[in-house]
């Protein structure tokens, strides 16, 4: 977009500097810059991407004609010409030779003066070039204005002329905007009270189509015991003020509606006329009416969520409480008058530093107050509450008023502790069944290698005494079949042994416990298996047996739905915890199976994980495979 304020840049060549400040003398009264230069092409070089109101060239410069300087400056502006004015020593009438050279170049606009010239004659003409070239500047810009809004309304008509095209333009602009405004838009003649425009909403209200609006008359949707206030405020009104007021109008079906009408009156060519804003306010009114209704609704819901509100006032340092905070902390509403030294005396002497503390915090920094803290009814009734406030300030960064709520938690706060106690016990509980299951275990596999394993071996050398004395090839390639059978047997019963309860984790530890399984894990199920566990980390063996157990049921679980190829358990301290993880490149756990009450197997690891005081974390990786994680503290006994 051009910038019309800019002055206009005239250029002055000549080899005689003489000439050039007499120029500029002259010509320094006019509203325009000055470009000086001495030769062709130091013009060109100083007006190099510069827009040139004129050019003022000597004719007989020393270096390169004139002409052949203005041509050179019109070969690099093709599309915007520069006007010359020819400075020349020689009284000449567009001989030969100077048509040639006006034709060769073909200047939009020529003249010249010829030396000693009149000053008045040089303004004159160069007013002349600097008024056409403003007059350009306007058409360009005002092209461009007119371009801009033909993109923006996208309704360009080639054919129109730019007047029309513009109108059309600003008219459709108009109707697009009052059509999509939510209110009615309404245009009367005054006194006459005819209607001549209006917009869409305006007929969606009143159900009439638009040839059956146009001319009617403002009191068609008022009633007749309205007309005269209605006229009365009308004729009152005078031009350029505005009136406001409520009023029911009525549309094509009978229906009324409330609505606030905005008018104005104005005078445009002699004519004067009524102009206004209708917005449907009947919804506004319904939600006053059930603002007013729900009063007694929210006093009635505080009073069953035992939720109450209140409001302090720093400049009147009055507070206002509704009726239910006043019954939290034992009063009849209509017994006491709320103050801000009454709630501090009935705050529990033990809670009162924190709450002050609190309220201290939330001034410093502007934040919400929340805080639960106890008080003390008159009775000696103890509860406890919950404090929910903000803090409003004025423009200078003072407090000016609290706006909070409070709630009772006593009775909540009872079923908390009980849920906690009922937890508490649930966990010892789950810990209690977990090691009479591990002591089951360890009898079953006691029996197992003591009872069963002894018996099967001694069958096995039964089986191999008696097959030295048989001489029957066939008997013996049958007990030879058998052998084998118990051999696979006992070493069936060592496995199952081992799984029930690993005596390596007992005589070697959590790392070889750890190594022993995987190894075999990975022979058995073709799995890879990278193992990193930090040595002589403090974990006692009733804390390995839980880790022990939680990794047996991953790699199961692994084994059984990960379709992965590759495992990495770690085993690390960090800090003053223990870090256990075990991730696979598998096609990752599904999310809904994360906290299902039917995945018993993630519930089994996140009981013994809480057995450790630790926590469980299971969830599937960005790209593949998913990753358990466990974080348990050190026993400070152990540190």
């Amino acid at each position: 977009m051009q910038n019309l304020t800019n002055q206009p840049l005239i250029l002055l060549v000549d080899d005689n500097k003489e000439n050039l400040d007499l120029l500029i003398r002259i010509l320094s009264k006019l509203n325009a810059k000055f470009i000086r230069a001495s030769s062709s092409s130091d013009a060109l070089r100083k007006t190099s991407g510069e827009e040139l109101a004129l050019a003022i060239v000597g004719v007989n410069n020393s270096e390169i004609s004139g002409y052949d300087t203005a041509a050179k400056l019109n070969e690099i502006s093709v599309e915007k010409k520069v006007p010359v004015l020819f400075l020349t020593d020689k009284d000449f009438e567009l001989d030969d030779e100077l048509d040639y050279e006006i034709n060769e170049y073909s200047f939009g606009a020529i003249d010249y003066i010829i030396k000693p010239f009149s000053q008045t004659i040089l303004l004159s003409k160069v007013n002349i070039f600097l008024d056409l070239f403003e007059q350009k500047r306007t058409i360009l810009h005002n092209a461009q204005l007119l371009s801009q809004l033909t993109e923006e309304l996208s309704i360009a008509n080639n054919q129109l002329k730019q007047y029309e095209l513009k109108q059309l333009k600003e008219q459709l602009f108009k109707k697009t905007l009052l059509d999509n405004i939510p209110s009615i838009y309404y245009v009367y003649t005054y006194p006459q009270l005819k209607l001549i425009e209006w917009n869409k909403k305006h007929e969606a209200f009143f159900g009439y189509k638009n040839d059956e609006v146009e001319g009617r008359s403002i009191l068609d949707w008022h009633l007749n015991k309205n007309e005269a206030s209605v006229l009365e405020s009308l004729n009152n009104l005078s031009e350029q003020s505005q009136t406001s007021f409520e009023t029911v109008l009525f549309n094509k079906d009978g229906r009324s509606i409330t609505f606030l009408i905005t008018a104005v009156k104005l005078v445009s060519k002699g004519q004067q006329y009524i102009l206004g804003i209708a917005t449907d306010i009947s919804e506004h009114k319904k939600v006053e009416e059930a603002l007013r209704e729900s009063e007694s609704v929210l006093t009635r819901a505080q009073q069953i969520a035992h939720v109450g509100s209140w409001e302090y006032d720093y400049q009147s340092e009055k507070m206002k409480c509704s009726d239910e905070t006043l019954r939290i902390f034992g009063y009849k509403p209509e017994d006491v008058v709320p103050t801000l030294e009454l709630f501090y005396s009935m705050v529990h002497p033990l809670d009162s530093s924190l709450l002050k503390e609190s309220i201290a915090s939330v001034l410093n920094l502007k934040i919400p107050l929340s805080i639960e803290f106890r008080i003390q009814l008159c009775n000696g009734e103890e509860r406890v509450i919950h404090e929910q406030a903000e803090v409003t300030y004025n423009e200078f960064g003072e407090a000016i008023k609290w706006l909070g709520t409070v709630q009772d938690m006593t009775q909540r706060k009872k079923t908390e502790d009980e849920l906690n106690d009922s937890l508490e016990q649930l966990h010892l509980l789950s810990k209690h069944i977990e090691q009479a299951r591990e002591s089951e275990r360890l009898n079953l596999a006691r029996e197992l290698h003591d009872d069963l394993g002894q018996a099967l071996t001694a069958v096995k050398i039964d089986l191999e005494i008696i097959m030295q004395h048989t001489l029957d090839k066939a008997a013996k390639e049958k007990l030879s079949d058998v052998k084998v059978l118990v051999g696979d047997t006992i070493r069936t019963v060592q496995r199952i042994t081992s799984q029930l309860r690993p005596e390596i984790i007992d005589d070697l530890g959590l790392e070889s416990a750890i190594e022993w399984y995987s190894k075999e894990f990975s022979q058995r199920y073709g799995i890879d298996i990278f193992l990193d566990i930090e040595h002589d980390i403090p974990i006692t063996n009733e804390e390995a047996l839980p880790l022990f157990r939680i990794m047996q049921e991953s790699l199961t679980n692994i084994a059984r739905h990960a379709k992965a190829t590759h495992i990495e358990i770690l085993l690390f301290r960090k800090k003053d915890f223990v870090q256990f993880e075990i991730t696979d490149n598998g096609v990752g756990i599904i999310k809904s199976k994360i906290n299902s009450k039917k995945s018993f197997g993630i519930m089994s690891m996140r009981e013994r994980t809480a057995s450790l005081g630790g926590t469980f974390k299971i969830f599937k990786r960005s790209k593949f495979g998913s990753k358990i994680l466990i974080l348990f503290p050190i026993s400070k006994n152990k540190l």
